[in-house]
C-alpha cells in the first residue's frame, strides 16, 4: 500500500529515509515468526509532517492480536487523568468508544446511559455488565449505528489511523449535534528532544508524526471545536473537542494551509542516535561472559535488534501476556524480570519515557545487574 499524498493536508510527499528489514508486527508469538518489510519515510512538501509512504495492509499488520495490558504506574496515572476529564460529561449520555477490547474505561465509569465499544477483538475473559455493549467490527466507512451518540472516546488509537481526515469525518457523522469527543495520543513532540525513540515514534503502526499543530488543524478542518488540550507529563496528550454545526452545507469551508515545525533534523538525529547506541552496546558486550537481555518486548527492541545488537540471550518484559513467547521477527524468548536474579547478567534498557522507571525496577530486583542505557 502506498501513501501518495500527505495524510494531513493532501499535498505531495518527498521521501527522506528508508530502513530495510524491520519486523512488521509488535506481537509476541508461540513460535518464532519472521516477516519484515522496509520502513519508508516521507515528508510533506507543504505542511512538513513526517509520515510513512509505504503502508502494511491492516489485515497483515494486525494479523496477530497484540492488545496487551498497559503495565506500570505511568499508565495507571494516565488513565486516572483521562477518566477525570471524561466523567464530568458522560452523565446520562450514550458513549461510543473506539478500539478497546478490555473495556477498561467503561468498567471504571458510571452514571452513563449506554456504553458501546467498537472493537473486532473483544476480550472474552472480561465480564461486562449490561450497560456495556460490544460491536465486534472495525470503525470504518461502513460502520453505522441507529443510536444517538453523545460522546466518542478513544485512547492511543488515533495514532494508528491511516487516514485521520476520513476517521474524523466519520466521528462527526456519528455524533449527535451537541456531541463531544475526548481522546488521548502519545506526546510525540517529546520524541524530538529526548533522543529516546527512533524515527520520532513513526513506524508501521504509528504511521504519521502527530503533534499539537497538525492534530489541532485536523480537528478544525473536520469541524471540531477545541475545548481543552491536557498534557500528561511528556507521555500523552488528551484532546477534548466538540462538534461544530455546519451552518450552510452548500458553502465550501475555507481551511487555511498548515505548516508545522520542520522536524527533519530531529528525525535524522534520532536515526543516528540509535545507530550509535547499537555500536556502543556491541562494544560493551563483545567480550562478556554474562547473559545479556534487552528490556521490553517492544518496537524499541525490534529496532535495536534490526540495527545489529548481538549476543542477546532473551528479552524481559512485565506484561504476562508476552512472557514465554517469542518477540515477532526474532528467535528470542520473552521472560519475566525475575530471571534477572542471577548476578551474572547485563540488561540493555532503551525504552523512551519509561527508562527511569524500568531502571528503578531492575535495581530493586538485583542491585548487581549491569545496566546499559
Amino acid at each position: 500500500m502506498l501513501r501518495k499524498q500527505c495524510a494531513i493536508c493532501n499535498d505531495s510527499l518527498k521521501n527522506i529515509y528508508t530502513q530495510e528489514k524491520i519486523p512488521i508486527s509488535l506481537s509476541c508469538t508461540n513460535t518464532p515468526t519472521i516477516n519484515c518489510d522496509k520502513l519508508s519515510f516521507s515528508q510533506c512538501c507543504l505542511c512538513n509532517t513526517i509520515q510513512l509512504d509505504h503502508l502494511i495492509p491492516l489485515n497483515i499488520l494486525y494479523g496477530e492480536s497484540h492488545n496487551y495490558t498497559s503495565v506500570g504506574k505511568t499508565w495507571e496515572n494516565y488513565f486516572s487523568l483521562f477518566l477525570s476529564k471524561l466523567h464530568p460529561i458522560i452523565e446520562n449520555k450514550t458513549i461510543l468508544e473506539i478500539g478497546c477490547p478490555s473495556g477498561k474505561l467503561a468498567l471504571k465509569s458510571e452514571n452513563y446511559q449506554k456504553w458501546f465499544i467498537v472493537e473486532p477483538n473483544k476480550n472474552k475473559t472480561v465480564n461486562f455488565h449490561d450497560k456495556i455493549h460490544f460491536i465486534e467490527s472495525f470503525f470504518d466507512d461502513d460502520f453505522t449505528t441507529n443510536e444517538s451518540i453523545d460522546i466518542i472516546t478513544h485512547s492511543h488509537l488515533f495514532e494508528h489511523i491511516y487516514n485521520p481526515n476520513q476517521f474524523l469525518k466519520k466521528c462527526y457523522e456519528i455524533l449527535s449535534d451537541e456531541g463531544e469527543m475526548i481522546f488521548g495520543v502519545p506526546t510525540m513532540e517529546h520524541f524530538t528532544t529526548s533522543n529516546k525513540t527512533p524515527f520520532l515514534g513513526v513506524f508501521f503502526e504509528h504511521t504519521i508524526y502527530l503533534c499539537k499543530e497538525n492534530i489541532s488543524y485536523l480537528l478544525h478542518k473536520n469541524n471540531f471545536k477545541m475545548v481543552e488540550i491536557i498534557d500528561y507529563e511528556n507521555h500523552s496528550t488528551i484532546y477534548h473537542c466538540k462538534k461544530e454545526k455546519i451552518i450552510n452545507q452548500n458553502i465550501p469551508q475555507i481551511i487555511p494551509q498548515i505548516r508545522i515545525t520542520d522536524y527533519y533534523d530531529h528525525f535524522m538525529e534520532s536515526v543516528n542516535n540509535y545507530k550509535v547506541f547499537t555500536e556502543y552496546c556491541n562494544e560493551k558486550i563483545v567480550n562478556t561472559t554474562k547473559d545479556v537481555y534487552i528490556f521490553g518486548a517492544s518496537y524499541n527492541t525490534q529496532i535495536l535488534l534490526s540495527f545489529g545488537i548481538k549476543k542477546i540471550k532473551g528479552i524481559v518484559d512485565n506484561c504476562k501476556e508476552k512472557q514465554n513467547k517469542y518477540l515477532y521477527g526474532f528467535e528470542l524468548m520473552v521472560y519475566h524480570p525475575d530471571i534477572l536474579t542471577n548476578d551474572e547478567c547485563i540488561v540493555i534498557v532503551k525504552n523512551g519515557y519509561y527508562t527511569d522507571e524500568i531502571i528503578k525496577q531492575l535495581k530493586s530486583i538485583n542491585e548487581n545487574i549491569e545496566i546499559i542505557f
